[in-house]
């Protein structure tokens, strides 16, 4: 899952969206981590984990995943997290009851409150992730493209990420179909995990 999905998963907490966020940026044990973030980071960080491991782990993922031909397989879990902040835009109404471009601004206005408790190589994205909207401009089949793109870039070895729009428009209505079976299922394990967590 991209940013925006693991946003929406969270739980409104201040704390918890941020580890949503942060959990891309860390590595080690949780019990490390503890050391460094107050417990409801440490809550999205977690949560954050979990969610990776179940989308990893569901059915209807792994179909899209057999979808993606050749040779753009080997990438198809990038294409798949951008893919699916884009689905999640597109049928916001269908998960939420809160207005997509509220809840995008008030998660900017969190990340410039508290720019200074991110790890840095999240605090130097911010202006660019507010700047560019990415949390918004998913919704849009183009910049999805762009990202592709961009993201060949970064990667050391020749690739063909940058051409993956052509696959994914190719399979358009079948890769839909699956995340509206999966995200359903993701929203209520997360809510299995939050209750767990909320326990004394």
């Amino acid at each position: 899952m991209n940013y925006l999905a693991h946003l929406f998963l969270s739980s409104d907490d201040p704390d918890e969206r941020l580890g949503s966020l942060i959990a891309d940026f860390t590595r080690g044990r949780l019990q490390t981590l503890a050391q460094t973030y107050p417990r409801g980071v440490m809550q999205g960080i977690a949560l954050h984990r979990q969610v990776d491991r179940f989308t990893d782990d569901n059915p209807w993922v792994t179909q899209s995943r057999r979808r993606i031909t050749a040779p753009y397989r080997r990438y198809s879990g990038i294409i798949l997290d951008i893919l699916y902040d884009h689905f999640l835009s597109s049928y916001w109404s269908e998960f939420s009851g809160r207005d997509r471009h509220a809840f995008i601004q008030d998660i900017y206005r969190l990340l410039g409150e508290r720019r200074n408790e991110l790890p840095e190589q999240l605090s130097t994205l911010v202006p660019r992730m507010q700047r560019e909207d990415w949390l918004g401009s998913y919704r849009d089949l183009e910049v999805i493209g762009r990202v592709f793109e961009r993201m060949s870039s970064r990667l050391r070895q020749p690739n063909h990420l940058g051409g993956a729009m052509v696959e994914v428009q190719r399979h358009y209505p079948d890769l839909e179909a699956n995340f509206r079976q999966f995200f359903p299922e993701l929203m209520a394990f997360v809510q299995r995990q939050q209750e767990q967590m909320d326990r004394p």
